[in-house]
């Protein structure tokens, strides 16, 4: 779908408000779950209420939701961090009742909480409310309802799996079998699932447009999960990983870790690097293939010797790959 954004929109985006374009569907999940319409259908009914919720009702209806956790707003924060404080410690809660450690807790919260500070931005009397909705109607009306449209089959033949394997709409009190759901899903945390099965925990199943099989927001009592089947978006993930490991393993031996240094400075070749090492020429052409094919390394012919060069940016690259596929928090002065 990104493909058939205008040129400049995903810019204006963050422009507008200042964070990634992948934080839009939380946003928007606040701000629903705020004014009562997370589960409706309708873009129309749905977003009038969400851009007429202004930042004391919004702080009324979190106020309700945070009394079945037996919480409730700080007085003495004024009324925007209120509000954001509540969302906050609502989000732990909820977080952590899924079974997630509190550090992993603390990790979703980092990533999280910059969507909630804009959140309150967006409501009625926020300062981004007007341009962030001109915004959003242009992309739901112009790319998102057209892109939507081609995926109708493939969300009714999920929406149909999910009926067919939980017994249809009208199952009464029964515990649902989750069986069916991919490996992945969240739902399928031990937690999670013993708090669905013995009716403590809501489930709700998002038949979203994006195939995805492991995205999940949590609102008090109730989480909300995608289920389609592990695709190309899955594939595209694995293979991201597996390239990472092999060229953090080009790095993961002392020996090769010498001969990148020796390289960088040095601009040795494979008899230098063999005789500074006290290595066999043959083993110095093993460890230089290694990096040489993770992309570490140039390497050219000067007659009968091989002289190597560092590909510095490669090296950057991979510490960066390294860091998204870990997730790793913002670093602090801790």
């Amino acid at each position: 779908m990104v493909s058939h954004l205008p040129e400049g929109w995903l810019q204006q985006w963050t422009t507008i408000m200042g964070i990634e374009r992948g934080q839009l569907t939380s946003v928007l999940e606040d701000i629903a779950g705020m004014a009562g319409v997370l589960l409706e259908a309708d873009y129309e009914r749905a977003t009038l209420a969400m851009r007429d919720l202004s930042t004391s009702e919004a702080l009324a209806a979190v106020t309700q939701q945070a009394a079945s956790l037996q919480m409730q707003p700080d007085p003495h924060l004024p009324l925007p961090e209120q509000l954001i404080d509540l969302q906050v410690r609502i989000l732990r809660a909820s977080v952590q009742s899924l079974g997630y450690s509190a550090a992993t807790a603390q990790r979703i919260l980092l990533a999280h909480e910059p969507n909630i500070a804009h959140t309150v931005r967006i409501l009625r009397d926020g300062d981004l409310h007007s341009r962030f909705w001109f915004w959003l109607d242009r992309f739901y009306f112009e790319v998102y309802r057209p892109w939507r449209a081609t995926r109708l089959s493939m969300m009714d033949e999920l929406r149909k799996k999910a009926m067919t394997a939980l017994g249809g709409a009208d199952r009464g009190q029964t515990p649902p079998d989750l069986s069916w759901l991919p490996a992945q899903n969240p739902a399928l945390r031990t937690m999670a699932r013993t708090a669905i099965e013995q009716g403590q925990l809501q489930l709700c199943l998002w038949v979203d447009p994006f195939q995805l099989f492991d995205s999940w927001t949590i609102q008090p009592g109730m989480l909300i999960v995608s289920f389609a089947e592990p695709g190309r978006l899955y594939e595209n993930f694995r293979e991201q990983i597996h390239s990472v490991a092999e060229r953090t393993n080009a790095l993961a031996d002392p020996t090769r870790l010498t001969i990148l240094r020796m390289i960088r400075h040095f601009d040795m070749v494979n008899t230098d690097i063999a005789d500074y090492l006290q290595l066999a020429r043959p083993t110095v052409s093993i460890h230089a293939k290694i990096l040489r094919e993770a992309g570490l390394i140039r390497s050219h012919q000067e007659g009968r010797m091989v002289r190597h060069e560092l590909v510095a940016a490669e090296v950057r690259r991979l510490f960066r790959d390294l860091e998204k596929v870990l997730d790793l928090p913002p670093e602090t002065d801790a």
